[in-house]
């Protein structure tokens, strides 16, 4: 049977870099892709298509606010993987607090976009130096205190394992795991850091040294 294609999305408003993105992720990706192009945001809401990704340009020419687009098209349901030549973190981090999964530089190959999409597409967040460097500590924030147990369930979440792998890694029930979270995720938001997502928790837990920055040594 063959493989069911990648309904793509792709925001961007020079069209060379549309039609060349496609053709790169169509030879470099293992699946065909079914792509939906547009020039804007709001070109792409308006298709009314089913998608599974949506790649976004941050410097569109519209004047649209980068994090209010990929609010938008995370409020549509579509998971967001940034593709810019964007590095100004001022930019980039507040994509990320409006529900981005990712980013890849657009000088990067397009094996490595390939390799994001199907991250992506896994349901996991693609990390990356680009991403490390949109989550670099800000000035004032302050970390919440979290009990070891609090932070553990973190740790172990933030990185990947499913809820129940992290129930059993930690001797614990699936409930009383989910109740550590909460916490956090209270605790987070009470010190003015969302983290109501799991890309939003891994970014935290990167922030204060839970987890290793993308790149660094692998947590145990």
């Amino acid at each position: 049977m063959a493989p069911l294609p990648v309904r793509l999305g792709v925001v961007d408003d020079h069209p060379p870099i549309l039609h060349g993105v496609l053709a790169g992720l169509s030879d470099a990706l293992p699946r065909p892709v079914q792509p939906t192009l547009a020039p804007s945001v709001d070109g792409l809401l308006g298709s009314a298509q089913a998608l599974d990704l949506v790649l976004l340009d941050l410097q569109l020419g519209d004047q649209s606010r980068p994090a209010d687009n990929v609010a938008r098209l995370v409020e549509r349901g579509w998971p967001v993987l940034l593709y810019t030549q964007e590095t100004n973190r001022a930019v980039v981090a507040p994509c990320f607090r409006a529900g981005a999964v990712g980013i890849v530089g657009k000088h990067e190959d397009f094996t490595v976009l390939a390799k994001a999409v199907e991250v992506v597409l896994g349901g996991d967040p693609y990390l990356s130096g680009e991403w490390a460097a949109a989550i670099e500590d800000e000035p004032g924030w302050t970390a919440p205190h979290l009990a070891p147990r609090e932070a553990e369930a973190l740790r172990l979440y933030a990185m990947g394992l499913p809820l129940k792998s992290v129930a059993r890694r930690m001797g614990l029930s699936p409930e009383t795991v989910k109740e550590y979270l909460l916490r956090t995720r209270r605790k987070y938001s009470e010190a003015g850091r969302p983290a109501a997502t799991k890309t939003e928790l891994y970014i935290r837990a990167v922030e204060d040294g839970i987890l290793p920055r993308p790149g660094g040594a692998s947590p145990p």
